[in-house]
C-alpha cells in the first residue's frame, strides 16, 4: 500500500526517487496538523503527505488551529508565517507558553529575508521552510523532528540529497581555481597543498564534535569548510555543509549529521583519490600535469 502511494507521489516530485523506503516508511504514518490560509498551498502539501499516507487536518488561520490542537493529538504543525486574524508567531507563542505544548513545529514562508528564520527559531519553532515547498526537504525535515532517535542509524535523513553515486564519479572541478589564479600553477599548487594538509585536521575536529554533540562547534565547522570545499569545486557536498550547519544551529539532528558525516569523509577519500590520479606529487607538493 505505501509503495503505491509513493509511484502517485512520484509523478508530481520525480526527485522523491532519490529517497530510500525506510525514511518513508517512518513518517508516512504521522498526524499532520497543516495552518495555512492559501488554498493552492494546502491543496499541494496535503497531495505530497496523503499520498505518502499522512493523515491531515487543515486549519485556515491560527485562531482555528490552536482550537484543533485543544481537541485532538497530532504528530507535528506545519504552519504558515503570515496569516490573517493570527499569524504563525503569534500561534507559536500562544502554544508554547499558554498551552505548554512542545509539539514540533515547522515553519513554512515565502519570506526568505535576512533574520526570519532566526526569528521563528527563537520563538519556538523547530524548522523554518521557504515556499514553495519542495517535498523531499519537508518530508526530511517531518523525519528530523519526529523520528531521529528511533532507528535512526538505518535511515538516510537528509543525506538523500545527495547521491550516493556521486562519490564514485569526479568530484573535483578546478574552473574556479584555474580562473581566480589565471592559471598560475605554483598559487594552484599552493591552495590545493593547503586544502590537503588542514581539512584531515577539520574532519577530525568534526568527528570529535559530532561524538560530543557539541552542535555549536558542528555548525561552525561546517560552516567553514563549506567554503574550503566549494574552491575545489566539489559542489557535491554544498548541500550537506548547509544542512549540517542548520541541524547544527538547531541543536538536533544527530544521528542525520553522523550520516551527513559519513558522506563528507567519503567524499574527502575520493577527493583524494582523484588528486593522485590527477596531480603528480613530487617533494610533498602537488603539481599540476599539464
Amino acid at each position: 500500500k505505501w509503495k503505491q502511494k509513493t509511484n502517485i507521489l512520484l509523478m508530481t516530485n520525480p526527485s522523491a526517487y532519490e529517497m530510500n523506503d525506510f525514511y518513508l516508511k517512518n513518517i508516512c504514518n504521522k498526524n499532520i496538523l497543516l495552518i495555512d490560509d492559501n488554498l493552492l498551498n494546502v491543496k499541494l502539501v496535503s497531495i505530497f503527505l496523503t499520498q505518502i499516507g499522512m493523515k491531515v487536518q487543515t486549519a485556515e488561520n491560527a485562531v482555528e488551529a490552536v482550537k484543533k490542537l485543544n481537541s485532538d493529538e497530532f504528530d507535528i504543525l506545519l504552519m504558515d508565517i503570515e496569516m490573517p486574524v493570527m499569524n504563525g508567531k503569534q500561534a507559536t507563542v500562544i502554544i508554547r507558553e499558554d498551552l505548554k505544548n512542545n509539539i514540533p513545529i515547522i515553519a513554512m514562508s515565502a519570506n526568505n529575508r535576512p533574520g526570519e528564520r532566526e526569528s521563528c527559531l527563537q520563538l519556538g519553532m523547530n524548522e523554518y521552510i521557504i515556499k514553495p515547498i519542495n517535498a523531499d526537504i519537508l518530508f526530511a525535515a517531518i523525519y528530523n523532528l519526529t523520528c531521529c532517535g528511533k532507528n535512526a542509524e538505518q535511515a538516510y535523513g537528509f543525506t538523500h540529497l545527495l547521491k550516493p553515486a556521486g562519490i564514485t564519479e569526479k568530484v573535483c572541478n578546478i574552473d574556479y581555481l584555474t580562473s581566480v589564479t589565471r592559471g598560475n600553477k605554483e598559487m594552484m599548487n599552493s591552495i590545493i597543498n593547503v586544502f590537503l594538509e588542514e581539512t584531515p585536521d577539520e574532519l577530525y575536529a568534526l568527528d570529535e564534535a559530532i561524538k560530543k554533540t557539541n552542535y555549536k562547534v558542528i555548525s561552525d565547522i561546517a560552516h567553514k569548510i563549506k567554503s574550503s570545499f566549494s574552491i575545489l569545486g566539489i559542489s557535491v557536498l554544498e548541500s550537506v555543509f548547509e544542512k549540517m550547519e542548520n541541524l547544527g544551529t538547531l541543536s538536533s539532528g544527530i544521528e542525520i549529521i553522523r550520516q551527513l558525516n559519513h558522506q563528507v569523509n567519503a567524499v574527502f577519500n575520493q577527493v583524494k583519490i582523484e588528486m593522485e590520479h590527477t596531480y603528480i606529487k613530487k617533494d610533498n607538493s602537488v603539481e599540476i600535469c599539464s
